[in-house]
């Protein structure tokens, strides 16, 4: 206890040392902290289901493909009958409904899940009961299963809503229960209400549409690689139902590896990044400490010189350097939950588990270690080196040798060479997001383009009320003054939700083996979609009005499916079978349009068909409008009053211009680049800082020489080019480690790069350029301050 009043005097008597002290390692706690309670959110804590271990998701792999799909309907059914190692299959599908009746109509999000979801996860509502035995067929009850937020959002937590009904997209459902406030289950793309999943028609009998998100749980003691076995034998009985599906396979896939694997190596990566500029933070403290404890050595000296032994001074110092670490412990804890709302504002929407992120238990221990080791590192050199034997020269000579000087300028060297690390992962992150950003989308001016989703329910418009719907808002919306062209599509191209893709056959295409079958990206529109998207007809015809159900069915392909699946002679006028079902076929090529990323600017275009609306109609539609001039949100007030005006109950949602959907595909790579950034600058300045502090403590220890040397004849500008060398020594002898470091650390970012290497010279020579101009700053102002010493003074001094 003595120890500790003794301390907090010192340190109290030193306010801005100990304030600088504090904030640096806040910063470097804080930042760690933050990152690490996403870490341990998203990827390291297991599913809050019970035995989470037990769980798999279930995959559909084309034969000689990488690709993995989810299930068809009959496919799903056939496996959950298969029983053995799977105990329990679950089927899950997320979706948006229009709810109505309870104000204006609104789109909830929502996840139609079979019976055995329940069961499969281990999991009941927190009060009433799920959907029973036989309420996932086609006419069964319906039964909603609301999720926490929604039943208090919608409903103020009235305990009296079991009973109530719900009106999701012209269908009535019953409201059974209400789950648990800490039930997230990433898969249901945060969904606020479950619903039976009741197949029929297509959905039940059709094997080519593959929509059906699957999770079994194993038995007690399995496996995955029991569970591999087992769909390895039945997989092939399943497949031969479907000639074309020869040698097809299905995969299990351990549930938390399959919903973290996209995301492990970018959060891997931010999290030594933001452990860089905690050891930076240590090192700077530790300079703080070194400095301020050689302006002690007297008092140091003279306690040995009274009888304490070695291991006092030293336990002193620690406990000093320790509290600062307290403080600035406590200090990153308070800041924690605004730093991590800014974390999660800079993230993207799509990352899984964003919603179970929290400040708790286990974040809070991490940030008490965080604290504690960093003052323990960053007091124990300074305590060794300013208790050396030499300390009694101190008394003697006055000085106690140039030890704790070059242990200085190490620590300097070491902040150096670690935010030379940090900087040059930022540039490699700041290269790849501009990039990303010049590579051309294939869509002409979207920033004049305004898209909405426009929900049509299945129960409410069958085709022919879809196609009734889509030309008379289309003719509406075509008068509205300032448009230039207007369509309906399923798809908008590079909106990061899920694309299908579909096989079927090319006449006169590559012949595949057994089992294989071309493949392409489809999405449905209405003519005037060309137009609206600025995608060019490279030659054929574009979509008509007259492409109607009687009249030949055609498609238009995209560049990339010619390459890829025509290659030599004309495309125009091939044939392909095989792609919607039995009654659809054929479908013929009747334009070829340019190229235009649909999954992603880092993803090359691939092989893309657009069917026309008017041949083959489906709902879950996009509405676009292309301005002629000016802001294209002007016309949303327009777009919901046509709207409203055919179908008061049908809501727009996401409305928002093209160029942010453009610019929201890169948001994971931008999230990257954002903390990298903030770090490397933190890093920066705090290796500047340290480079400041050395040059400012050898300005003030050789006063004295250099206003002999300036009264002997030596001019400023010779003083300033040796102080401001000094300096720039430090930072190259730093950016010779970090080019070390970098080389062997930013492989971290090997899978988040884009077109750049990451031992990218140009990268590598800018950061070194960076961090030697402000190695440049940082000594400039001991240089300016070693030139205004007076000779004069110091020649009386001598």
């Amino acid at each position: 206890m003595d120890q500790l009043r003794l301390a907090l005097r010192t340190l109290c008597r030193a306010p801005g040392f100990t304030a600088a002290a504090v904030l640096v390692l806040a910063i470097g706690v804080g930042g760690s902290t933050a990152v690490f309670s996403v870490l341990r959110s998203v990827v390291l804590r297991p599913l809050g289901l019970p035995h989470p271990e037990e769980l798999v998701r279930l995959y559909e792999r084309p034969a000689g493909t990488e690709a993995r799909w989810s299930f068809s309907g009959p496919d799903y059914f056939d496996v959950s009958r298969e029983g053995g190692v799977l105990a329990s299959v679950a089927g899950v599908v997320a979706a948006q409904q229009t709810l109505t009746g309870r104000g204006p109509p609104v789109q909830v999000r929502v996840a139609r899940v079979t019976v055995s979801f329940f069961s499969t996860l281990q999991v009941r509502p927190a009060f009433g009961r799920g959907p029973g035995e036989g309420e996932d067929v086609a006419g069964g009850p319906r039964t909603a299963v609301l999720t926490d937020s929604f039943w208090r959002r919608e409903f103020g937590g009235d305990r009296g809503v079991l009973g109530r009904t719900l009106a999701l997209d012209g269908r009535t459902y019953e409201i059974g229960g209400v789950m648990p406030a800490d039930f997230h289950f990433p898969l249901l793309r945060q969904a606020e209400v479950l619903l039976p999943m009741a197949m029929e028609g297509r959905e039940k009998e059709f094997r080519g549409m593959y929509w059906v998100t699957s999770v079994a749980r194993l038995t007690p003691g399995a496996s995955v690689r029991d569970a591999q076995a087992e769909l390895d034998v039945s997989a092939p009985r399943i497949h031969a139902q479907i000639g074309e599906h020869a040698g097809w396979r299905m995969e299990a896939q351990p549930l938390l590896d399959d919903l973290i694997g996209p995301v492990r190596p970018a959060l891997t990566a931010l999290f030594a990044a933001v452990l860089l500029v905690l050891l930076i933070a240590c090192a700077n403290v530790a300079s703080l400490l070194l400095a301020r404890g050689m302006a002690r050595q007297r008092e140091l000296a003279i306690r040995a010189a009274l009888g304490a032994g070695r291991g006092a001074l030293v336990r002193h110092l620690l406990v000093e350097a320790m509290m600062l670490a307290t403080l600035g412990g406590l200090l990153a804890v308070l800041a924690a939950p605004w730093v991590l709302g800014v974390l999660l504002s800079l993230a993207p929407s799509d990352m899984p588990r964003l919603e179970e992120v929290h400040i708790e238990g286990a974040v809070l221990a991490f940030a008490l270690v965080a604290s504690m080791g960093a003052g323990l590192l960053a007091g124990l050199a300074p305590a060794l080196q300013l208790t050396a034997p030499q300390l009694m020269e101190v008394l003697r000579n006055g000085s106690a040798g140039t030890g704790r000087w070059r242990a200085r300028r190490a620590l300097v060297v070491a902040e150096t060479a670690l935010a030379f690390v940090l900087a040059a992962g930022a540039g490699l992150m700041i290269r790849t997001l501009s990039g990303l950003l010049e590579v051309p989308s294939g869509l002409a001016a979207p920033q004049r383009v305004l898209v909405a989703d426009l929900d049509l329910p299945p129960s409410r418009y069958p085709s022919e009320r879809i196609l009734a719907l889509a030309q008379n808002l289309m003719e509406r919306l075509q008068a509205e003054p300032g448009t230039r062209s207007v369509a309906l599509m399923t798809s908008v191209p590079l909106d990061r939700r899920a694309r299908p893709e579909w096989g079927f056959d090319v006449e006169g295409g590559e012949a595949y083996p057994p089992g294989q079958s071309a493949k392409a990206e489809i999405l449905w529109a209405t003519p005037g979609y060309l137009a609206t998207m600025g995608i060019p007809l490279v030659h054929g015809r574009d979509l008509a009005w007259s492409d109607v159900r009687t009249t030949p069915h055609v498609v238009l392909v995209n560049e990339a499916f010619v390459r890829r699946l025509i290659q030599q002679g004309e495309p125009l006028g091939r044939r392909i079978t095989h792609l919607l079902g039995p009654g659809n076929d054929p479908w013929t090529i009747a334009g070829v349009i340019g190229d235009v990323h649909t999954k992603g600017l880092d993803r090359a275009p691939g092989p893309l068909m657009v069917v026309p609306l008017m041949q083959y109609t489906v709902p879950g539609l996009r509405v676009a409008m292309r301005a002629a001039s000016g802001d294209p949100m002007s016309f949303l007030p327009a777009l919901r009053a046509d709207v409203g005006a055919l179908d008061p109950d049908l809501p727009l949602s996401a409305a928002r211009p093209l160029s942010q959907i453009v610019n929201e595909s890169v948001n994971e790579q931008r999230f990257q680049m954002t903390l990298l950034t903030v770090f490397a600058v933190l890093a920066l300045a705090l290796a500047a800082l340290g480079i400041y502090g050395v040059m400012a403590y050898s300005v003030a220890q050789q006063a004295r020489e250099i206003g002999i040397r300036m009264a002997l004849g030596a001019d400023s500008s010779l003083v300033l080019r040796r102080v401001v060398g000094g300096g720039v020594r430090l930072a190259l002898a730093g950016v010779g480690l970090g080019i070390v470091g970098a080389l062997a650390g930013t492989r971290l970012l090997s899978s988040l790069v884009y077109q750049v290497s990451t031992t990218d010279p140009l990268t590598l020579a800018a950061t070194a350029g960076v961090l030697v101009g402000s190695a440049l700053l940082a000594s400039w102002v001991p240089a300016r301050r070693a030139t205004r010493v007076d000779p004069a003074v110091s020649l009386r001094a001598e």
